[in-house]
């Protein structure tokens, strides 16, 4: 991965992080948390999935403990959330599923992307894509005591692993940062239908 490359990755990994933070801060706000809370839980569901990856891939020490930018990120949009809080107010949980739908797609390829690159079989990569994409939803919806989106009759982690096995299955010679744009494309097209028409798996019984 080239120089150019590898800044594309990163500023999709910060927009990612921003992206779950605000969903983790919505989220809160529908909580009623104070600021102290809103931005501990924009924390937790900003570098969640990513903390839980690097830990499995052997990537540690993790990269916001000595480079805390991740964490500063989730802070200023926790923040910035928290402030603009009168104006969404009403339209918390529109807005929450479409950032967690953005943050979902964008960890999705970003996590199978890191994963590949540290060697793990292609099977594992779309695991670990799905992971990243939605632990830290996971662990958001627990501390505020909510019925995890993992559980959502709607489309979600299946989401996920459609976007990471895109990222696998498309030509190993095509540009890394074009594999994840049109991976991330799929998973949040996915994600996205599932939230308008209401898209589900078939349940059984």
């Amino acid at each position: 991965m080239d120089i150019s490359q590898e800044h594309i990755f990163y500023i999709l990994s910060l927009i990612g992080t921003a992206v779950f933070a605000v969903s983790g801060a919505l989220q809160a706000l529908r909580n009623h948390m104070d600021v102290v809370g809103v931005s501990f839980i924009a924390c937790v569901t900003g570098v969640g999935g990513g903390t839980m990856r690097d830990l499995l891939l052997g990537a540690t020490p993790v990269s916001w403990v000595k480079a805390p930018t991740d964490i500063i990120v989730c802070i200023v949009f926790a923040i910035i959330t928290v402030l603009a809080n009168k104006n969404i107010l009403g339209k918390r949980m529109s807005l929450l599923l479409w950032a967690d739908a953005c943050g979902l797609a964008l960890f999705a390829t970003l996590g199978a992307a890191k994963a590949y690159e540290y060697g793990a079989h292609p099977f594992t990569v779309v695991l670990f894509g799905a992971m990243s994409a939605t632990f830290g939803g996971i662990i958001r919806d627990v501390i505020c005591n909510e019925l995890p989106v993992l559980f959502c009759k709607e489309i979600y982690v299946t989401a996920a692993l459609i976007g990471a096995a895109c990222f696998v299955l498309l030509p190993v010679e095509m540009d890394q940062s074009l594999k994840i744009a049109v991976s991330a494309a799929l998973s949040f097209s996915v994600r996205a239908c599932s939230i308008i028409f209401g898209w589900s798996l078939p349940r059984l019984s």
